[in-house]
């Protein structure tokens, strides 16, 4: 007789990793106490995120900022034809509590910078690298150092990739090892293109690091860099060491900056527009007024996704918004003034 679906008990869940002498009992518990940040939910952050759910890490908070588009889906393995454009961390949060109610999972749809990343990692036991653009990396490198959180860095594009372990001061920081890297100069999956299998298994990979790190088994990637060439399937470590003078991790090199307005999201025409002050919306009523004047494509629980001429904006409640086919910041600002005016937001 087959038992009612969905009613699996903890021990039953877990028993596999129970049974695992090297985690066991007691690593599992560690893992339930504790809290990770995700930080982008795109191909990294999908599969690192489903196998700490499934893991039984207590507690996952999801940042991001994005929408599904169609070019996620072939890495991106929380979303599906019928996610595309949602919100992200709504997506991810929903199809993870599917995978393991057992954990909690924290949505948090907002454009991290300098304003506000230490709010978004406060209480976090570490945190996961799910990006794919050094100018977020070292923001949470810095606030890192700052919150002595340990950071498992990931990266991946075409069929390379690395990981490692960030933990100053007793490892080096992102920084010391790749400093001073413009996002400009670097490829992008839009350019360099990536199989979808790489950034599964770099996701993987950190997963795994972050669970030997929280239960305290084996041995994790600190003070070495993993490389990885999967045209050859070649993995190597290599030794890291300081940077003597670093910024991010010596103590002259905390400066912190006013946050950043407009953030173009790599390898589209798309701009999140943060507001210049946080905004309190309440979705449903936004929702009435802008239907009255905008072609409302959907709304979920965390934006409303609506079109004004050709561009496709996702409304959040905080004022955020990512616009869509917007080519200069002067038409992203104008078109931002533009909405929170028929809101009554204009001041």
């Amino acid at each position: 007789m087959h038992k009612p679906r969905g009613r699996i008990s903890y021990d039953e869940y877990y028993s596999r990793q129970i049974i695992f002498k090297e985690l066991g009992r007691r690593g599992q518990r560690r893992l339930a106490r504790s809290t990770v940040a995700i930080v982008g939910l795109g191909g990294l952050g999908t599969v690192s995120s489903l196998y700490l759910t499934v893991a039984g890490v207590g507690r996952l908070r999801l940042i991001d900022q994005d929408t599904v588009e169609p070019d996620n889906l072939h890495r991106q393995i929380l979303y599906g034809p019928d996610d595309l454009s949602y919100p992200k961390v709504e997506v991810s949060a929903k199809k993870l509590e599917e995978a393991n109610p057992l954990v909690r999972v924290e949505a948090v749809p907002e454009n991290l910078n300098e304003k506000n990343v230490e709010r978004l990692l406060s209480g976090a036991d570490c945190v996961v690298d799910g990006l794919d653009n050094m100018r977020t990396r070292y923001l949470i490198n810095r606030a890192c150092v700052r919150m002595r959180v340990p950071y498992v860095y990931g990266a991946a594009i075409g069929m390379e990739g690395n990981v490692s372990v960030f933990s100053p001061p007793e490892t080096p920081c992102l920084e010391c090892v790749f400093p001073g890297i413009d996002d400009a100069e670097l490829q992008s999956c839009d350019v360099r293109g990536v199989l979808g299998a790489t950034p599964g298994i770099i996701g993987s990979l950190q997963a795994m690091e972050t669970v030997k790190l929280l239960a305290r088994i084996g041995s994790t990637l600190k003070g070495r860099l993993l490389i990885c060439d999967f045209s050859d399937m070649f993995f190597g470590t290599v030794d890291i060491s300081k940077r003597e003078g670093c910024p991010a991790c010596q103590p002259t090199g905390m400066v912190s900056k006013a946050g950043e307005k407009l953030v173009w999201l790599c390898g589209r025409n798309t701009v999140n527009v943060n507001p210049n002050r946080p905004l309190r919306l309440k979705l449903s009523e936004a929702y009435e007024t802008i239907r009255q004047d905008f072609n409302v494509r959907l709304k979920s629980r965390l934006a409303i996704i609506f079109t004004y001429k050709n561009h496709e904006i996702s409304l959040f409640s905080d004022g955020r918004m990512l616009i869509k086919n917007v080519k200069d910041e002067e038409s992203a600002l104008r078109v931002q003034r533009q909405v929170l005016k028929k809101l009554g937001q204009t001041k």
